[in-house]
């Protein structure tokens, strides 16, 4: 987050992250939990798989690519 001007939901962290492993964000997922996270990485383009732990709800979490509970991730 130092490494930009403007923080999430813009999304100039992600971009930046991509350009530093150069990568294409296009083709590149995040991992995020939150619904700012959710709409940075999406607004750079990547697919974002949400993990819903339990503080947003999965309306909130609704717009990444998919949405995981964490009681499913741990069975």
């Amino acid at each position: 987050a130092d490494d930009v001007a403007r923080p999430k939901p813009d999304p100039d962290v992600y971009l930046r992250a991509a350009q530093l492993l150069g990568v294409d964000p296009t083709r590149s997922l995040a991992i995020e939990d939150t619904p700012t996270g959710v709409a940075a990485a999406r607004a750079a383009g990547m697919r974002v798989v949400a993990v819903d732990r339990g503080y947003f709800g999965f309306h909130a979490l609704a717009h990444a690519t998919r949405v995981v509970d964490v009681i499913d991730a741990h069975g």
